[in-house]
């Protein structure tokens, strides 16, 4: 695991992935008129050492995360648009081999919640991506 680097989906990458988006200008200004809540649903895939599904609440309002926070899988399922994809699917995302919006058009992602209401935020979703770049994290089942 390289230096610095905390576990994805633990609760110190949470609080990492919070204090990047709370300090991206970029999200801020490309979030400033949003507001509501994000589930993401991490699938199980034990073969990749991720024994069961993962919730991620996100709180996001006007340019701000105010909680992001690692759940259970219906806590995520609470939040107003829930995305739901495998463990694969979401580290591909973070490690920006994905779009998460290509992900929802495709299929590889899930979504519950209005999709026109989320394309009008694309800027905002590209940045909340960024922000999980800004900090090193080790993936369950990488050496």
């Amino acid at each position: 695991m390289a230096i610095g680097a905390v576990e994805a989906f633990s609760p110190e990458w949470a609080a990492k992935f919070r204090d990047e988006v709370n300090g991206s200008a970029a999200y801020r200004d490309a979030a400033a008129a949003w507001e509501g809540t994000v589930g993401l649903v991490v699938l199980a895939e034990p073969d990749k050492q991720v024994a069961e599904d993962v919730g991620v609440f996100m709180d996001l309002w006007h340019g701000a995360a105010r909680d992001i926070r690692v759940c259970s899988r219906s806590e995520a399922e609470a939040a107003r648009y829930v995305i739901t994809g495998s463990y694969t699917t979401w580290k591909r995302v973070a490690l920006k081999d994905l779009n998460a919006i290509k992900g929802i058009m495709t299929g590889r992602l899930k979504l519950r919640g209005d999709f026109p209401t989320l394309v009008r935020y694309i800027r905002a979703s590209q940045e909340l991506t960024e922000c999980l770049g800004l900090f090193p994290a080790h993936w369950p089942g990488d050496a």
